[in-house]
């Protein structure tokens, strides 16, 4: 008897305070739906429901993610058929596969970008007082990279329960 008061304490616990992700969505490395449907994603967004997306990088380019991030969707975009998410500045990070440790950098260079669910990732690089830098090469390595860079990402869009 103690054991099913225990199990039906646990469920209802779990229940009432664990957050279970349901995926609404998901595209390949293409932006093609591979899972669930856009309508779903649609769906739970006007419901005011809390969404997370994943969004994994290929930076070798061989079919392999090499960093999956996943953030919290806090101003979200529907447009034409399309959820978008607006990430909120983090500071500049770097992954290290080797040891494995992701890096944070010794400056105030933050990055930003817009996820959506064709797959688009839209990104850039904030950086304070490039106008500062004396060194010229340095200033302009600098200057592109605070421009708006655009490529295809897998996604994985999850409401939260």
């Amino acid at each position: 008897m103690k054991h099913i008061i225990l199990i039906v304490l646990l469920s209802f616990l779990s229940n009432t305070f664990g957050q279970t992700p349901k995926l609404l969505l998901k595209t390949d490395e293409k932006g093609k739906v591979i899972d669930d449907s856009i309508d779903s994603l649609i769906k739970a967004v006007r419901q005011g429901n809390s969404i997370n997306v994943g969004l994994s990088l290929d930076f070798d380019k061989d079919g392999n993610p090499d960093v999956e991030h996943l953030v919290n969707a806090k101003f979200l975009t529907i447009l034409n058929g399309h959820v978008f998410n607006q990430i909120e500045p983090i500071y500049a990070q770097a992954p290290n596969g080797k040891v494995p440790q992701v890096e944070i950098g010794n400056n105030n260079m933050q990055w930003t970008g817009i996820i959506g669910s064709n797959g688009i990732l839209m990104s850039r690089f904030i950086i304070p007082d490039i106008e500062e830098q004396t060194d010229e090469n340095y200033k302009k390595q600098l200057e592109l990279m605070s421009q708006v860079t655009e490529e295809i990402v897998e996604t994985s869009w999850f409401e939260i329960k």
